[in-house]
């Protein structure tokens, strides 16, 4: 009776553990701070107030509520957290962990990326200790069709308390030839995609006729359809209820991209490193969003040297809805903490600094459809909030307190620890001396 009673007290707490951390209960009062929620003017000598996980006030002189931390941040400016697009955070392996980023194979679109998140990712930390708290997990780039995609609050020690959605995109590489077999041409890319997405409406289609005869006693061989994950992983895609994220290389492949988008009326992204403005009139009009990657790029040698540096501010001028990616390391990289580059020296070309900082918080957001929660600092958010000691764009400003969900983050990983590790190192040789 004892050992039962013992594991069913163990049970309990370890229920109790987990459900406390996923529903912080504590209730943080930010004060005195600027508060630059995203959606509006900045507000000097604010205060912000975290309850249950939430953003629930914000305003001047906010009364302290019983039991509630009070955080002074007088001089130092309170900002969203910052989301980040096409990353690889979670899913890279770390020390004596594999890799789960790329799969295997031309066309993977059933691969989900929830089923390889590690919670204890160290890029995790040192994601979230620049300022993002928010990012979109990918399951693979390099394939012509790659997995789905997840988007994670990067705070939670299981990853069903990471999640903040399943399901928001599909990545399809419109530029990735394979090397001596089909497709290896970009004629052979588009035949192929064509291929697959009439196929997957077909399947949808036999599916539905399924469907609709339910029980029917009168079943022919053909109403049987076999099970296939693959194209029943592209029926959202074909039939719009899932945005394709289209991963493009050039203006061919963007025109090409816009093409299939158009002939299939699809719902759909477009991730570009270069040749984007030549088609940016064409995509406003269709209102498709854009992730650019080309920031940092080495144009090409008949193009202007500084064609990439004020490429977002055209896209804004025309009214494109667009993010940053860092870029650099391509799409699915762990060097999200650099996210604040691409933005930064766009504004020293031409992006007005409201555009900029809006790439990097609530526009990735609304196209990642969860701009209801997350991007901006408003009543009835969830409280993924940073402050800092100046803009974000500034590369003097740092980060001087992180809370994810209204949990507040400590600001150490594992690069900080070599830091300190090494610098005590140091600092001992040269005492010695």
């Amino acid at each position: 009776m004892k050992k039962f009673t013992l594991a069913v007290l163990s049970c309990l707490l370890i229920v109790a553990f987990v459900f406390s951390a996923a529903d912080p209960s504590e209730t943080i009062l930010i004060k005195n701070g600027t508060i630059v929620s995203g959606v509006g003017n900045p507000i000097p000598k604010a205060d912000l107030l975290i309850e249950n996980g939430k953003i629930s006030k914000i305003g001047t002189d906010l009364s302290v509520p019983a039991g509630a931390k009070v955080i002074d941040a007088s001089g130092k400016y309170v900002f969203p957290g910052l989301v980040a697009m096409m990353t690889a955070v979670g899913v890279t392996g770390y020390p004596g962990a594999g890799n789960d980023m790329d799969e295997t194979g031309i066309s993977t679109p059933h691969m989900d990326p929830y089923d390889a998140i590690n919670p204890e990712d160290e890029c995790i930390d040192v994601t979230r200790i620049e300022g993002v708290t928010t990012v979109q997990t990918v399951s693979g780039s390099r394939s012509v069709i790659n997995g789905k995609s997840v988007v994670l609050h990067l705070a939670g020690n299981l990853v069903v308390e990471m999640v903040a959605k399943r399901y928001v995109a599909q990545i399809i590489n419109i530029g990735a030839k394979e090397q001596n077999k089909y497709p290896s041409t970009q004629p052979g890319i588009m035949a192929y995609l064509r291929a697959k997405f009439d196929a997957a409406r077909e399947y949808a289609k036999k599916q539905t006729q399924k469907a609709e005869k339910g029980n029917d006693q009168n079943k022919t061989k053909e109403d049987f359809v076999k099970r296939d994950l693959e194209l029943e992983a592209l029926i959202p895609v074909v039939t719009g209820k899932v945005p394709v994220i289209f991963i493009t290389t050039n203006e061919v492949t963007i025109r090409n991209a816009l093409d299939l988008i158009q002939e299939y009326d699809l719902k759909s992204i477009i991730r570009a490193q270069s040749g984007i403005l030549k088609y940016a009139d064409r995509i406003a009009q269709e209102k498709i969003p854009v992730i650019w990657a080309g920031t940092t790029g080495i144009p090409q040698r008949w193009e202007p040297h500084d064609l990439n540096y004020h490429t977002a501010a055209v896209l804004a001028e025309k009214g494109i809805l667009f993010a940053f990616d860092p870029g650099g390391w391509g799409p699915g990289n762990r060097n999200v903490r650099n996210l604040t580059e691409p933005a930064a020296i766009s504004v020293a070309h031409g992006l007005a600094k409201e555009e900029a900082l809006k790439a990097i918080t609530i526009n990735p957001a609304k196209i990642l459809g969860i701009a209801d929660e997350v991007g901006s600092l408003e009543v009835g958010k969830t409280a993924n909030v940073v402050i800092w000691t100046g803009c974000p764009l500034q590369g003097r400003s740092r980060v001087e307190a992180v809370f994810i969900k209204g949990e507040s983050i400590p600001l150490t990983s594992f690069q900080t620890r070599l830091y300190d590790k090494y610098k005590k190192i140091v600092s001992d040789r040269i005492n010695k001396k």
